[in-house]
């Protein structure tokens, strides 16, 4: 009853503040961050367990262990333009049914005329609580930090997402993102929403997922994305994705990836093969944090 309570709390928190009056286009820490997400297309919403989890859906860092990690990218680079460093880092630690989390990303474009053009960085702390066997809902609270030239400006912004494992193989997602109406230079960024389910099949081995995506208050469909995981050997996975970023699916694109397990280190790569603005290598790695922070075994006892 205590998680309900919580749940509600926050959910209701978000909602009061959820019609701003004007929107204009969303930012770059909207699109999530990941190699083991971008490796399937994005398609993550209902997956979200890693170091990026709570750019993808918070409720899903409540089935992660503690963690800390991150992720890197040069995302879109083509031709002069020397394209978007895209970095992201988080810790955050799990117990009875709650997490918390702390992150931090930061975007710099710039191109050969003018080096330092855009500087971005993402301030981000993220509350979940585990609703007894129904599921979970996250909360993040962002504060974003944008430089253009040499103009600045900053905002709050506010995510929502719930997570529901209806089976031991098959979980749905659904995040919405600014949903509080973030503010920057004088206009409020869009919000975003996203629905996807994750199926594991083949006793685990293989992971598919599909995510849709919407936009605006009139919640007007944007663009579709879909993945799978594929567990060549014990703790050697590989991944492949599909991209439909407009409504009307008239383009697409693909990615691929593939990830390794060592112990409690996880390290990932991704190729995002979008020929328009370019294409981008991402790398990341989590580092689970449980066999750190478990208790001692007491003397004469044994340990698992």
């Amino acid at each position: 009853m205590k998680r309900i309570i919580v749940a509600s709390l926050l959910v209701g928190a978000l909602a009061v503040a959820a019609f701003p009056q004007e929107y204009v286009g969303s930012i770059i820490f909207q699109g999530g961050h990941g190699a083991k997400a971008l490796g399937m297309g994005g398609a993550y919403c209902a997956l979200a367990n890693d170091a990026t989890g709570a750019l993808w859906n918070p409720a899903g860092l409540t089935f992660a262990q503690p963690w800390i990690g991150g992720a890197t990218s040069n995302r879109f680079s083509t031709g002069d333009f020397g394209g978007v460093s895209y970095q992201y880092i988080s810790g955050g630690f799990t117990f009875e049914g709650y997490a918390i989390g702390l992150g931090w990303a930061n975007a710099v474009a710039n191109d050969e005329a003018n080096p330092g053009m855009y500087n971005a960085s993402l301030y981000l702390g993220t509350v979940g609580v585990n609703i007894a066997d129904f599921g979970s809902v996250g909360v993040n609270v962002k504060y974003y930090s944008e430089t253009i030239e040499e103009d600045s400006a900053t905002g709050f912004g506010f995510d929502i997402g719930l997570l529901f494992p209806l089976t031991d193989e098959l979980a749905i997602g659904i995040v919405a993102k600014d949903v509080g109406g973030t503010s920057l230079w004088d206009q409020t960024v869009e919000p975003m929403y996203t629905a996807g389910f994750g199926a594991k099949l083949l006793d685990g081995a293989m992971t598919l997922a599909a995510d849709v995506d919407f936009a605006g208050m009139d919640f007007a469909f944007s663009g579709a994305k879909a993945g799978l995981e594929f567990v060549l050997v014990e703790n050697l996975a590989v991944r492949a994705g599909v991209v439909f970023p407009e409504a009307d699916f008239a383009d697409y694109y693909f990615t691929v990836g593939a990830g390794l397990a060592v112990g409690d280190l996880s390290i990932d790569a991704a190729y995002v093969l979008q020929s328009d603005p370019g294409e981008s290598l991402v790398l990341s790695a989590t580092f689970l944090l449980g066999e750190l922070l478990a208790p001692p075994a007491e003397e004469g006892q044994p340990t698992e």
